[in-house]
């Protein structure tokens, strides 16, 4: 698809009063020294020569019609309305005595018998005003012009001082960014140091606490196994649990519960230990819960721990100095209360993040983060300052490598954006960027090209913009759009119009000047944009 904006140029003609000389009829002035009457008459065309009174015969002697430039005879002849305060015309010899008023005198209808009314006078009134009208156009046009030249060069200027600004303060921010980074490196290294102390701490002492939790199980696991609580484990209590079934019978046979005892009858503490409780402790199901208290960080919790287990595997019940089986057995006289601080609730989730969250860092690591931080912030804000200026530094490099005309009087331009809205679409001109359109009823907008290039004729480069690579059109090319420039004083979209279902005209009118303005010439302007598949 190709679209095509054009602005048209309309240049203010003079306008001067006609002077009658005698020639034949429809002979126009320029052409009147080829009509002598005391000589033959050669063909214009150089065809042939006739006597001239065969001039204007009714008979058409020369191939070109040259011969006959008043009467009809021949079917390629013109006839030359003089239209006295008016512009000369040029009609087909056909339509002389056609009963139609060609030419504004009526000169053409000269032996019709129909009367045609001089308008010339008027009409050249009419002209001479409007010519006026768009002088005065064109001499605003031309000093809006100037303004917008004048403007331009000195945008320019501004920006180029601008430029070089940012490139020195660029250089500024990148050793400051160089430095910060440096000190950035220097303090994390000791942050990170101790964050890493502190971090293995924490995890020896979480390896450290799952260690103790497991002795704890096993210390329960001992003690529940041990019905007779004579310090061994037999074949007989450990059937008693027949989750530890190996072969899925519900039943734990002597065979397999002497396997778990190592081959062996019974076990004791250090034989259950070494061999019974690795081979149960997946299996097995505690009818209690038991709960380590973890140590404070800077504590040595293994030695703790190990002391507190060692103890409790050693002496089962020494915690308890008052245990009585026979009150143990009275399920009667055990309160609620009684049952909940024997038989606590399993750990919530709360109680486990709590437990397996990371203490706080001590006074001297946090500092090492504060400080670590604060160089990390300091640097990062330095970086932003940086890309930003960069940013900066690129768009206007953009904006000055583009080519605004031979004085920049387009460089207004940039930045802007033109809309038409009409009953299917609202088309959008942003000049240097891109051309697009949307339906006014719903749907995605259709992007009619991007900024390319200037792509007027040689003699007036910059009459016509290239808008390319726009949206592929359906099995077709992609979209394209030539904005065509002339004077003018305004710089609104007007109208459009869409010849065939492919093809769409965009008009703008410009409100200040579009296109190239010069001395006295009109600078009526408007824009004429086409969509071509």
């Amino acid at each position: 698809m190709e679209a095509l904006l054009l602005l048209s140029l309309l240049c203010l003609g003079g306008c001067g009063v006609g002077v009658e000389v005698i020639r034949p009829r429809g002979v126009s002035l320029s052409n009147r020294h080829f009509y002598d009457e005391s000589k033959p008459f050669t063909c214009l065309d150089g065809s042939g020569t006739i006597p001239f009174d065969r001039v204007n015969d009714d008979y058409c002697d020369c191939s070109d019609g040259s011969d006959e430039p008043g009467t009809p005879a021949c079917p390629n002849g013109k006839f030359h309305c003089t239209n006295a305060g008016y512009r000369p015309q040029y009609i087909p010899s056909s339509r002389i005595n056609d009963g139609v008023c060609d030419c504004c005198d009526g000169t053409d209808e000269f032996n019709s018998g129909f009367v045609c009314e001089n308008t010339c006078k008027e009409k050249g009134r009419k002209a001479r005003e409007a010519l006026q009208q768009l002088a005065e156009v064109s001499r605003e046009g031309f000093r809006l012009k100037q303004e917008l030249i004048d403007g331009a060069k000195k945008g320019r200027e501004e920006k180029q001082e601008k430029l070089s600004e940012l490139q020195e303060s660029k250089k500024v921010l990148d050793e400051q960014v160089e430095a910060l980074k440096i000190k950035k490196e220097e303090v994390e290294k000791p942050e990170q140091e101790a964050k890493s102390v502190h971090q293995k701490a924490w995890e020896e002492l979480k390896e450290a606490q799952r260690a103790a939790r497991e002795k704890a199980l096993e210390i329960e696991a001992f003690a529940e196994l041990d019905d007779d609580e004579d310090g061994m484990i037999t074949v007989s209590e450990l059937q008693s649990h027949s989750e530890l079934d190996g072969d899925s019978d519900g039943t734990v046979s002597d065979e397999e519960a002497q396997a778990l005892l190592g081959g062996s009858e019974k076990a004791d503490v250090t034989t259950f230990h070494d061999k019974v409780w690795p081979s149960i402790k997946d299996k097995y199901n505690s009818e209690t819960v038991a709960e380590i208290p973890a140590p404070p960080l800077d504590v040595t919790a293994e030695e703790d721990l190990d002391s507190q287990i060692d103890s409790k595997l050693e002496h089962p019940h020494h915690e308890d100095e008052d245990y009585d089986d026979e009150d143990d057995d009275d399920d009667d006289d055990v309160t609620e209360e009684d049952h909940k601080e024997h038989h606590p609730k399993p750990p919530t989730d709360k109680t486990v993040d709590d437990k397996d969250k990371m203490p706080p860092y001590d006074e001297v690591t946090q500092a090492l983060i504060d400080e670590a931080q604060k160089a990390r912030d300091q640097y990062d804000e330095a970086v932003r300052s940086l890309k930003d200026m960069e940013d900066s530094i690129r768009n206007l490099e953009k904006e000055i490598s583009f080519d605004f005309g031979p004085q920049g009087e387009f460089s207004y331009l940039y930045g802007q954006c033109y809309e038409l809205s009409t009953n299917e679409y609202v088309y959008r001109l942003c000049p240097f960027n891109r051309v697009s359109q949307k339906p006014k009823n719903g749907g995605s907008e259709t992007n009619l090209g991007t900024w390319g290039f200037w792509a007027g004729p040689e003699d007036n480069k910059f009459s016509i913009m290239k808008y390319e690579h726009g949206t592929g059109c359906w099995q077709g090319p992609s979209r394209s759009t030539n904005v065509k420039l002339s004077c003018g004083k305004e710089t609104v979209v007007t109208s459009t119009t869409e010849p065939s279902r492919s093809v769409s005209r965009l008009f703008l009118h410009q409100v200040q000047p579009f296109g190239p303005c010069s001395g006295e010439r009109a600078s009526s302007q408007m824009a004429e944009l086409g969509n071509t598949e």
